[in-house]
């Protein structure tokens, strides 16, 4: 034992060879990938499996089950529940398959419960047909309900999975179980049923000046879709777009944000303003629960809200603080005063945030068999609905504008960039004049649609609608449309522009678009001062008043174009002479009425006189005219209204 150290020492260098010759330790597995979902699993029904005993199944499965009503005229209940477990979110997707061949037709419903036996989702089906519900969303635990009022079998498939990003999961027909929807990414989604709606909820956190939403809705077989523009404040409805037709996509071109939109300088005034100190006004709905798409300007409320939230020192006089002068010094031997602190002022609200609920249906459909049209569905053929932000020219209109309360200003820069989409889009335009004016308006063509533009007053009363002043569809496609001189009322005036009528299958229709191709309207206002003729003049009662003597300029346009001038002669009045002179191109004449008063508050007017001299371009005269005292009127046409011009004047004297 006295070689023990040696031994010892023999028995380190054994073990230290060998844990040198020992192999490295594993190295950490790679996580393994995702496994495919589980094959469903073939289940039977077992009963009872009614409300209060609710056959459990797995979260993929395939049940085989029986509709077994009790009597006659009663409903039989198939309850299933399905537990992916505590904090686990499951999209179901259920089909329920009636017995092949089965005779009448009978009704059944396939219905989606959450834990709480709260009614998610209901889809009706017919014998020997399928209800399919895509994706229903299933947290901890939900009850899959087959029922139906006729005895016979079934067939239902539960296919359970993680929701997938980019799809629609219902409950989502309200507004608090909206989908996320973010701008830039497709959502796809179905319309399972007539009664099915999809609520989405778009809301853009920085928008920037200039920029609009671009939506587009792809086309369903069997679909007519419809989207309804809704505040995210309220829910409030701004606006609702229909496609043309079952199978057709929606495509909105540019759907205001409401904030991000900087003010425009006012600088000069444009041409289409008649108020120099007016800032950008707002009109149509914002996405914010008013009706006004340019809400003010982003900069504005950022500046505010940062000025609010600036530090603040919080020590302040007290008497300053009060409105009181600050009174004596105290001396060192008296107590000092408490320090006031000032409360901070409270900081200006965020501004809510720019977006909208976008809510997707089925419209209107003619059906075999029905007197009615019914709402159509198609629940194994997914849509595709896209909303991108877009940048677009300062003067961009902001969607929706369909109705004179929600036109879009022209006040400011007095001219507007605007799309003609989706089909039968119908765009509304303000104008401001502080005293009545006259108005000038030209709008370009587009390439795949033929455009009408016209002019109207705004209602004499509340409730009433707008007055027509004038209107003009001369051109085709491509070609654009003028106004060249309408008189305008101190107020508001609106602009309409649409696509023109067109026959199809015996029925007139306003179903042109044009995604891609932008018009340009322009405006400019003018004195009224007696001397331009103005719109509406057409007859002895919208007349424009003259005084005699009288010269004045105007156009006979669109074709057919009548323009009417109203005078009054005093007692002993000379003859008169009406001179209308020549205009490049154009044929036109005159005619003289002596107005009475006639039946109905309309005027009677008797034609004393006309000229129609010279068949072409020429001078038509109304030479030493025996007038007494009374009103008269003088109306320029073109003979069978042959001709008109837009751009080149006449210029008619009345003395």
């Amino acid at each position: 034992m006295r070689n023990w150290p040696t031994v010892l020492a023999a028995l380190l260098s054994i073990c230290a060879c060998r844990q040198s010759e020992a192999p490295p330790p594993p190295a950490p597995s790679k996580p393994a990938a995702t496994s495919q979902p589980a094959e469903p699993v073939a289940i039977a029904e077992l009963e009872p499996n009614d409300f209060q005993r609710a056959q459990l199944i797995p979260s993929r499965a395939i049940v085989s089950g029986t509709i077994a009503p009790p009597r006659p005229r009663a409903s039989d209940e198939d309850w299933y529940r399905v537990a992916p477990g505590p904090g686990v979110l499951l999209a179901l997707s259920l089909e329920l398959k009636g017995a092949q061949g089965s005779h009448g037709a009978q009704p059944m419903e396939l219905a989606l419960f959450d834990r709480d036996r709260n009614q998610l989702f209901k889809l009706p089906a017919v014998s020997g047909e399928s209800a399919l519900l895509p994706a229903v969303a299933c947290s901890e635990a939900c009850f899959v309900v087959v029922s139906g009022a006729v005895a016979e079998p079934y067939t239902l498939t539960v296919l359970g999975a993680p929701p997938a990003a980019g799809h629609e999961l219902e409950p989502n027909g309200r507004a608090i179980d909206a989908n996320e929807l973010t701008a830039g990414k497709p959502m796809q989604g179905t319309l399972a049923s007539g009664d099915d709606e999809d609520w989405y909820r778009l809301q853009i956190a920085a928008p920037q000046p200039g920029q609009f939403l671009r939506i587009e809705v792809s086309g369903v077989a069997e679909l007519r879709p419809e989207l309804e523009v809704r505040a995210l404040s309220d829910g409030a409805l701004l606006a609702t777009v229909r496609a043309a037709g079952a199978g057709e996509a929606i495509f909105v071109r540019d759907l205001a944000l409401g904030l991000g939109d900087a003010k425009p300088d006012a600088g000069p005034p444009g041409p289409g303003n008649a108020r120099p100190d007016a800032g950008l006004t707002d009109a149509g709905p914002s996405g914010l629960g008013d009706a006004k798409p340019d809400a003010g300007s982003a900069q504005d409320a950022g500046a505010q809200v940062g000025a609010a939230a600036e530090p603040l020192d919080g020590r302040a006089d007290a008497g300053a603080l009060a409105g009181a002068a600050p009174g004596p010094a105290t001396s060192s031997s008296a107590a000092p005063a408490p320090s006031a602190v000032a409360s901070p002022l409270p900081s200006a609200p965020p501004p809510p945030p720019a977006g909208y609920y976008l809510v997707l249906k089925s419209g209107f459909l003619p059906a075999a068999g029905k007197a009615r049209p019914v709402r159509g569905h198609n629940s194994r053929v997914p849509y595709t609905l896209l909303a991108s932000l877009e940048s677009g020219p300062a003067d961009l209109e902001r969607e929706p504008n369909d109705d004179p309360a929600h036109a879009s200003d022209l006040s400011v820069r007095g001219t507007a960039t605007g799309f003609l989409a989706p089909a039968g889009d119908v765009d509304w335009y303000r104008v401001h004049a502080e005293v009545p004016m006259v108005l000038h308006v030209e709008v370009t063509g587009l390439d795949r649609a033929d455009l009408e533009l016209s002019a109207w007053a705004p209602p004499s009363k509340p409730g009433d609608k707008p007055t027509l002043l004038a209107r003009a569809n001369e051109g085709g496609v491509k070609e654009g449309e003028v106004l060249p001189a309408v008189g305008v009322p101190a107020g508001d005036s609106y602009l309409k522009i649409e696509s023109a009528l067109r026959q199809l299958e015996g029925k007139w229709v306003r179903d042109g678009e044009d995604r891609s191709t932008p018009y340009k309207l322009t405006t400019l206002l003018v004195p009224d001062d007696g001397s331009l003729e103005r719109e509406p003049n057409n007859d002895p009662d919208t007349a424009q008043p003259v005084t005699l003597p009288a010269g004045l300029k105007g156009y006979l346009w669109p074709h057919k174009d009548l323009d009417v001038f109203r005078f009054h002669v005093g007692p002993e009045h000379a003859p008169i002479n009406i001179h209308l002179g020549a205009v490049r191109g154009l044929d036109l004449s005159l005619r003289l009425f002596e107005l009475k008063p006639g039946k109905d508050g309309k005027t009677s007017a008797e034609v004393i006189g006309s000229a129609d001299a010279t068949h072409g371009e020429g001078e038509e005269e109304l030479l030493e005219v025996p007038v007494r005292e009374g009103d008269y009127a003088v109306e320029v046409s073109s003979p069978r209204g042959k001709d008109a011009s837009a751009t080149l004047p006449y210029q008619l004297t009345i003395k």
